[in-house]
């Protein structure tokens, strides 16, 4: 049952959807969002990443390259990539790109 907006009548109505395209789009949307959100009572912002998280999430934002963040981190190559990997999976990223759009939403950046 997907509520709709109210009707001009002052009441609401709602449409009944059984099992359809439109079922399954509903829950891989429904599904997106799960993944996405943040658990209740879970703080949103900085306070999640250690200093060292912030100046590296920084760094990609602006856009430096690998070999430049690591030096400025005083950090190997490997290191570098080895956290980029664990904020992506702390995130449930699949890319770098989609890294920085979590960390956004977050407001980590």
């Amino acid at each position: 049952m997907l509520p709709l907006t109210s009707s001009e009548a002052g009441g609401y109505c709602a449409a009944v959807v059984r099992h359809s395209a439109v079922t399954e789009a509903l829950q891989k949307l429904f599904d997106l969002a799960w993944q996405q959100a943040t658990p209740l009572g879970q703080p949103v912002g900085e306070g999640e990443l250690s200093e060292g998280e912030r100046t590296l999430t920084r760094l990609l934002a602006a856009g430096m390259k690998d070999e430049a963040v690591a030096r400025h981190l005083g950090v190997s190559l490997r290191t570098l990539r080895r956290r980029v990997s664990e904020l992506q999976d702390r995130l449930g990223a699949a890319s770098r790109f989609q890294l920085g759009a979590r960390a956004a939403q977050r407001g980590w950046l």
